[in-house]
């Protein structure tokens, strides 16, 4: 057993498939246009270097890529799905994304001033702490890192992850075979693992959309999904949305951002 599991961190699909559909839709103009909605962009335009050269590790089909490209910003991508890398060749070939591991990348150390990484690391199941020690690698001193995960809330805790629980259970007793997809860290938890790396959190903010667009409550629940507006949720689903909302943002949101530093 990992340590990851004996801390409590739950073994979640649903957020994994929520986002392919995110970075998975037929048309990559529409997901581009997604990341205006997106509550961590302010948090890109106020901390990413315009004078600096950027990698996204972990680009899939550069949605982030183009959009940040569009406002003025010195960035390429990697990935290893060769899939979604020809995806976004066929829409744009000259998009600077490359086949690349971001737990090794052929870069040499302190090639960037700015390394983002979205929904990536939690997919790793001995934990994030080899991507960070690359990240740490490829940053100068002083340069920033912005890394997101899903994380966990008290509403996940006392019922979503108690319903995928169930859905788990159901799908061991009909003997089909599960495997791994992500870790859901509670933001403490995170936070430590970013410290003992090296790294200095400069600020954290809640990963979700503005509304009428919404990530974390779309994404735990099918039953508050709005019928045909992907990413709006029913009637239903905006009221407890609205409720959640008064008491924290962090009671809703799909994840959490980390905006960290290199010491100089």
């Amino acid at each position: 057993m990992s340590v990851y599991k004996r801390l409590g961190l739950a073994e979640q699909v649903s957020t994994f498939e929520a986002l392919g559909q995110l970075g998975g839709s037929g048309n990559l103009e529409d997901d581009i246009a997604l990341c205006q909605y997106q509550t961590i962009e302010p948090y890109f335009i106020k901390h990413l270097p315009k004078d600096e050269k950027i990698l996204e590790a972990g680009s899939g089909r550069g949605r982030w890529v183009f959009h940040l490209k569009r406002l003025g910003y010195d960035i390429i991508g990697i990935d290893i799905a060769k899939s979604d890398i020809g995806f976004a060749k066929a829409f744009d070939p000259e998009v600077p994304i490359s086949y690349e591991n971001v737990l090794h990348t052929s870069f040499p150390p302190g090639s960037f001033g700015a390394v983002i990484s979205l929904g990536v690391v939690e997919h790793f199941e001995e934990g994030p702490q080899e991507a960070f020690a690359e990240v740490m690698r490829l940053l100068k001193p002083g340069g920033v890192f912005l890394v997101t995960v899903p994380t966990q809330n008290v509403v996940r805790v006392m019922l979503f992850n108690r319903l995928k629980d169930l859905q788990l259970f159901t799908r061991r007793l009909r003997r089909q075979k599960l495997s791994f997809e992500e870790y859901r860290y509670s933001r403490r938890q995170f936070s430590s693992l970013l410290q003992q790396t090296g790294f200095e959190i400069v600020e954290t903010a809640p990963d979700d959309f503005v509304p009428p667009k919404n990530m974390g409550l779309y994404t735990d629940s099918r039953f508050l999904h709005h019928k045909s507006r992907k990413w709006e949720l029913n009637k239903a689903g905006k009221m407890v949305n609205s409720f959640l909302s008064m008491l924290s943002p962090n009671l809703h949101s799909c994840g959490t951002l980390w905006v960290c530093r290199k010491p100089s």
